[in-house]
């Protein structure tokens, strides 16, 4: 009689601690807000390229921010892109870990469906740039042109821009002077719609 009750104590801390290991088992027990294992899925909000850090809004309607940093890469359709290259709107899987702070981190972005496969659109008006291109990072998606002001402005290209756009990006040179068409995400940051 004494050895059943002891296999039913055992049972029962059994039950107790697979009850407890699955709830470590969400990174920080934030499945509610779209953390399944070590990923993040949902919908980009935002990209702050300033405090490096994307704002993820999961399925669940909760949003969560991720860090990044230099070596983040991003993946979409088997290529590498810089973290600037997401838009609001980009469906994706951030894989995520946690620093010493506990804040999350991510390493590799994969975009899933990009906002134009989606047929997003963010709503808002275009705002217009121009001014001389001062450099030119092909396999990064990006350019940077110096304006009228004498700011540097990073200008980042969609994925799956229309093929007018890829072609004229792929032809800029150093020295080109441009007139653009797109968003600004901040000062020194704008996402590419069009060249005019």
């Amino acid at each position: 009689m004494g050895a059943i009750k002891q296999l039913s104590m055992v049972f029962a801390l059994a039950i107790l601690a697979l009850a407890g290991c699955q709830e470590l088992g969400r990174i920080g027990g934030l499945g509610d807000y779209g953390i399944i294992g070590n990923e993040i899925v949902g919908e980009v909000m935002n990209v702050d390229s300033r405090g490096r850090q994307i704002e993820i809004r999961a399925n669940s309607g909760r949003t969560s921010t991720v860090r990044y940093d230099n070596n983040t890469q991003v993946i979409y359709r088997q290529r590498n892109y810089a973290v600037a290259n997401l838009e609001p709107g980009d469906y994706v899987a951030a894989r995520v870990q946690q620093d010493r702070d506990g804040r999350y981190y991510t390493d590799t972005v994969t975009v899933r469906e990009s906002a134009q496969d989606r047929g997003y659109s963010g709503g808002g008006r275009l705002d217009r740039i121009e001014g001389k291109v001062e450099f030119v990072d092909s396999r990064r998606g990006t350019f940077e042109i110096r304006d009228s002001r004498n700011r540097l402005i990073v200008v980042s290209v969609a994925f799956n821009a229309p093929r007018a756009v890829t072609d004229r990006f792929n032809r800029l040179r150093s020295g080109d002077y441009v007139r653009i068409e797109g968003r600004s995400v901040n000062s020194d940051r704008f996402d590419l719609e069009s060249f005019l």
